[in-house]
């Protein structure tokens, strides 16, 4: 037992340095969006008479990549990007979850139609027209990197407290995954000679299906700590609830019809939607809808409806789920605005886990309303409302 919580202290650390939420150490990594040559020979030149580091990609998909692996500190992308990738591109780059608190440089030609919509952008971003001086490129990246450097620095306070949490008081949602992992991974090492080809293939796959579990548990940890220091942040408040409207209809139907097919559950599916828009990025938005949408699924029975409704009206959006599951409690539903520190009886609570809390901080950190209404053994409805 000793050697397990010694194997998942480490684990859980290393997940924490590997996926780079937020920089361990301060630097001042850059990452280069841009396709011409000349600019960034510029840009290269510039920033290395500074002492930064910098990676170059020349389209959004390879910067993605190079920001998983080296999180930086701050982004300059060029709105002059090929057809491929265009302004559509671009923002959802921005937009990305995991990057919504790195500071944008946007490069803009004099000929962009681009330099108004950056009125509605975060607080961290600027924009400079071409041709531009190096010195006040290297002066914005500087201040933008010092503005960031502050949310960076109260975050990683939090996420120090989180850390020591999970090293001394680890819920017991990463144990029952891993032990899985661990104990089908012994078998294999020990016995791999004696078994069969369709035994072997069944264990790698529960191995998997706890390492995909294990891998959710550990994001979420991640995007609560994330969403816990907007909260307190009045600065990211505004910025996130001025985000650009994007259409809620299109995202309810992909992410409700593939959560229905993991359960193997596409016949319970109903959909009753009107096409609405709202105000926030893609990421979160799908956060709350899949987590809402995936309760629903988890706690009914393959056989009964779980039914989604999409309404509007001049002033207001509602997003409403409905199961006709095991229900939750007072208790249990009470819990879910606790926002409790990451323990064991928040995840003992039937019904009221994790991904519900970040659904509901979601909507809160955006100005809507989370209600839930439900009795034990009757099923739940979630309403989500969002002033427009």
């Amino acid at each position: 037992m000793l050697l397990n919580i010694l194997v998942l202290s480490l684990i859980s650390f290393s997940i924490f340095r590997q996926i780079k939420f937020l920089p361990f150490d301060f630097m001042k990594n850059i990452l280069l969006i841009e396709n011409d040559d000349i600019v960034i020979g510029r840009i290269v030149k510039a920033f290395n008479q500074e002492n930064f580091l910098l990676d170059v990609a020349e389209s959004c998909s390879k910067a993605y990549q190079m920001a998983i692996k080296n999180y930086p500190n701050l982004i300059i992308c060029s709105s002059n990007l090929n057809e491929s990738e265009g302004e559509e591109s671009l923002f959802k780059l921005r937009n990305e979850t995991f990057l919504s608190t790195v500071p944008f440089i946007f490069l803009i030609s004099k000929e962009s139609n681009l330099k108004p919509k950056l009125d509605k952008s975060l607080p961290f971003d600027f924009f400079i027209s071409q041709p531009f001086a190096d010195k006040e490129l290297i002066k914005i990246a500087n201040l933008a990197i010092e503005r960031y450097s502050i949310v960076a620095e109260k975050t990683e306070q939090r996420l120090n407290e989180l850390r020591g949490s999970l090293s001394f008081s680890l819920p017991h949602e990463f144990f029952t995954p891993l032990n899985s992992i661990l104990g089908f991974t012994e078998i294999l090492i020990n016995d791999f000679n004696q078994l069969e080809k369709n035994e072997i293939t069944q264990m790698l796959g529960y191995i998997n299906s706890n390492a995909i579990r294990l891998k959710k548990i550990t994001e979420n940890f991640l995007l609560f700590a994330q969403l816990d220091m907007i909260t307190k942040d009045q600065a990211a408040l505004s910025a996130l609830r001025k985000s650009y409207f994007i259409n809620l209809k299109d995202i309810v139907i992909s992410v409700s019809k593939l959560i229905a097919k993991e359960y193997s559950r596409e016949d319970d599916l109903i959909l009753e939607l009107n096409d609405c828009v709202l105000r926030m990025t893609d990421g979160y938005l799908k956060k709350l809808v899949s987590e809402i949408i995936d309760n629903a699924f988890k706690f009914s029975e393959k056989g009964t409806q779980v039914i989604i409704n999409l309404l509007s009206n001049d002033s207001s959006v509602m997003i409403s789920v409905i199961d006709s599951g095991r229900g939750m409690n007072r208790d249990q539903i009470a819990s879910i605005g606790a926002y409790m520190q990451f323990n064991r009886k928040l995840y003992e609570q039937q019904g009221s886990g994790l991904g519900l809390v970040i659904a509901k901080k979601i909507t809160e950190i955006h100005g809507g309303q989370f209600n839930i209404e439900s009795n034990t053994g009757e099923g739940t409805k979630v309403n989500v409302i969002f002033d427009i």
